[in-house]
């Protein structure tokens, strides 16, 4: 993109000198043919003094050019000689002719100017060229110009976006889709990029929906092997003891084989608290890379992504930023968990109004994102964050319950923590990034 802007400022730069080079071979042109017939009327005009008192003006002209015109023309070149030559007297009623294809002498008798040598050429001496040259390369520069600012609004601008569209849906980002007039060059690729990005929101619908049934199973599965471990692992430790012998003695033999039934049943209990830690985070794929950023490029970020949302549910939205202070973290995973929460204000507000607010004390960084609605129960706030867990306020509300989950997953791989907070028909969910 950037190097056909180049290319194209190129070819203007290279029509440009191109014509001040015409211009200037034009002028020097000119100037050495004014010159050469300069002399050459200076020679014809001094001859024609010389005859002036002894001839008449015909056959004077006749004498010094006409029948001599060969002779001229190879000495100073056809081009430089005049087609004709016209004396007229001073006493005059003959009109002289000024104009570019005319050169005007005196003829002098005796010292005394007495008639005029009216000299014709045949052509204006490249003045017509020169124009009709410079008129054409201004039209030509100035077609260029016009292409390459229509090339720009049309095409390089639009492709700067699109060029970075296929990189945000990489990394999940599908708030925002790209919108085109009926005549857009890119329609059908904007068409099907929406349609991709549709396709991959319907994709993680559907493994949100399969990891909450997997989570479930799992679950289901951990929470039934538990009871029978702990239910061998009490049989073996009474066997091992003798609880169970007639005459309440210990067998060796027996006690050896519920020692390591037991400790296969610690095995198995190993195990199952290992998938229960692992059952939701083994979904979530996170790798920080921490950058320092200004905290105006989430502000700029999220603008751009959910104005089109936010403008058609007619939803009012403020920011409110002082400053516009450095963050050490990493802006990619910074910006997923803050969509997560303007999706959140978005589904679960009443469409009164959201508000991001960015703030900075002496332990880190806060952004926080408010909205009215529905809010969640004093006694469900402790579960908001687990995986897998909705609210009571999200019954008639598609989500998988993964990414409240997810949000702080990445805020403490950051350093961080987040945290909600109600009051009346108001939720704040708050983001904390320390300094370092």
């Amino acid at each position: 993109m950037k190097r056909m802007l180049k290319t194209l400022c190129l070819v203007l730069c290279c029509m440009i000198i191109l014509a001040v080079i015409g211009d200037i071979y034009a002028h020097s042109t000119i100037n050495r043919q004014s010159r050469a017939r300069n002399v050459v009327t200076g020679r014809i005009t001094e001859e024609l003094s010389d005859l002036s008192g002894t001839l008449d003006t015909d056959a004077l002209t006749e004498q010094v050019f006409y029948s001599r015109r060969q002779e001229w023309e190879s000495l100073y070149g056809k081009e430089n000689c005049p087609t004709g030559v016209r004396i007229i007297p001073l006493d005059g009623n003959v009109r002289i002719n000024a104009d570019r294809e005319t050169q005007i002498n005196g003829i002098y008798t005796d010292g005394v100017l007495t008639a005029v040598a009216e000299y014709s050429f045949s052509d204006p001496i490249y003045a017509d060229m020169l124009r009709i040259m410079n008129i054409s390369f201004a039209v030509c520069a100035a077609f260029i110009l016009i292409l390459i600012i229509w090339l720009y609004i049309r095409i390089l601008i639009p492709l700067q976006k699109l060029s970075d569209y296929p990189e945000k849906l990489s990394k999940g980002i599908l708030a925002e889709k790209l919108t085109a007039e009926k005549n857009s060059i890119f329609a059908r690729y904007i068409w099907g990029m929406n349609m991709l990005a549709d396709k991959l929101d319907s994709d993680r619908q559907t493994l949100g929906r399969l990891s909450a049934e997997r989570e479930q199973t799992v679950t289901a599965l951990v929470h039934g092997i538990k009871t029978p471990a702990a239910s061998i692992k009490l049989l073996s430790e009474a066997i091992s003891t003798g609880l169970y012998s007639p005459d309440g003695s210990i067998n060796e033999t027996d006690a050896h084989l519920a020692g390591k039934i037991e400790k296969n049943a610690d095995e198995i209990e190993h195990l199952v608290n290992r998938v229960i830690d692992e059952r939701s985070t083994a979904i979530i794929e996170y790798d920080p890379d921490k950058q320092p950023f200004y905290t105006s490029r989430i502000e700029k970020q999220l603008c751009e992504e959910y104005k089109e949302r936010l403008s058609v549910g007619r939803i009012p939205f403020t920011v409110k930023r002082s400053g516009d202070p450095i963050v050490n973290s990493d802006l990619d995973g910074v910006l997923r968990i803050m969509r997560q929460l303007m999706d959140n204000a978005i589904k679960y507000g009443d469409g009164t109004g959201i508000a991001l607010t960015f703030e900075k004390n002496e332990e880190g960084h806060f952004f926080t994102v408010s909205n009215s609605g529905t809010p969640l129960q004093e006694q469900e706030l402790p579960f908001v964050f687990k995986s897998m867990w909705r609210g009571s306020n999200s019954s008639e509300v598609r989500g998988s319950g993964i990414g409240l989950f997810e949000a702080r997953f990445i805020a403490r791989q950051l350093g961080g923590d987040i945290r909600m907070r109600t009051e009346g028909s108001m939720t704040e969910v708050t983001v904390f990034i320390p300094l370092r």
